[in-house]
């Protein structure tokens, strides 16, 4: 088992409007514990001004009429607005810490604007809408697709955040599996307790455990769920029962986007989604910010 951390350099945010501020305050304690720079990306989808160019395309106005042609001068003010209140929120939120941080618009499709600025040693953060209705829209949909199909970590941050304290939790299902590295570095940075549930029969090797236990200091728990499908999010969440965990980590494979989101929802906490160990360089995590 690897106690290195993919070499971890940035947070990007996903920015859209009317994005719950927990999911800036949380990326800007990530990047203050983790010594990383935070990158506030507004993705200014251009597919809306293309759909608004459309002579036959509509737009449902229940307070104002019923169907009328959308109008591109006031669609592009309003996302022109939409951005300086974004980039005014961000400024606001990072004038206090000391790492790097930038302000970017990205115009362009989705897909593209994530593939053009992640990197491998990204963690792309994407907080899921308050309103149900924002979170089954196509540009919501375009945003967790076009994250899970960069190269980057993803973390995705649910609407209503459970707890900012407790323990990390690694789930693991293959062995060797690298989320048990990267939550033992959470862990470590947040001075939190690390669980290791397995949900794969001898996936994780006791001596490697304890092992971790003496290089990293930390106070580790192992619980076995072997049986449970990590695709069942029913029965994931049933497996962590009350261990008040105030994060999860999970291998890109051993979970798709979609069930990850699930999960964060179901839990109310942060679930980090990983790349697997042969496709992520394996070098240290920065150092906690002393």
């Amino acid at each position: 088992m690897p106690t290195e951390l993919q070499s971890f350099k940035r947070l990007v945010l996903g920015m859209q409007p009317r994005a719950p501020d927990h999911t800036l305050r949380l990326a800007v304690e990530l990047a203050r514990l983790l010594n990383l720079e935070l990158v506030g990306l507004f993705l200014e989808d251009t597919s809306l001004q293309n759909l608004a160019g459309i002579p036959f395309a509509r737009e449902l106005r229940p307070l104002g009429g019923g169907w009328h042609a959308i109008d591109i001068g006031q669609l592009s003010h309003d996302l022109e607005l939409a951005a300086q209140s974004a980039e005014k929120t961000f400024a606001e939120t990072v004038k206090h810490l000391r790492t790097q941080c930038r302000f970017e618009v990205a115009r362009g499709s989705m897909a593209a604007a994530i593939a053009t600025i992640s990197q491998t040693s990204d963690i792309v953060i994407i907080g899921e809408p308050v309103s149900a209705a924002e979170r089954i829209t196509q540009q919501f949909s375009w945003l967790m697709e076009a994250a899970f199909r960069s190269a980057a970590a993803v973390m995705l941050v649910p609407s209503r955040i459970a707890r900012n304290r407790g323990p990390v939790v690694a789930i693991v299902a293959i062995p060797d599996d690298p989320s048990i590295a990267v939550a033992a570095n959470l862990a470590r940075v947040a001075n939190e307790e690390l669980i290791v549930v397995d949900m794969a029969e001898k996936a994780v090797d006791e001596a490697k455990i304890r092992a971790l236990v003496a290089a990293e200091g930390l106070v580790i728990r192992h619980i076995t769920a072997a049986g449970v499908s990590v695709a069942n999010v029913a029965s994931v969440t049933h497996a962590l029962g009350p261990l008040h965990e105030r994060l999860v980590v999970l291998t890109r494979g051993v979970s798709d986007g979609q069930g990850a989101a699930m999960l964060a929802a179901h839990r109310r906490v942060p679930v980090l989604v990983i790349e697997p160990i042969e496709s992520a360089t394996a070098h240290a995590m920065p150092a906690a910010r002393g």
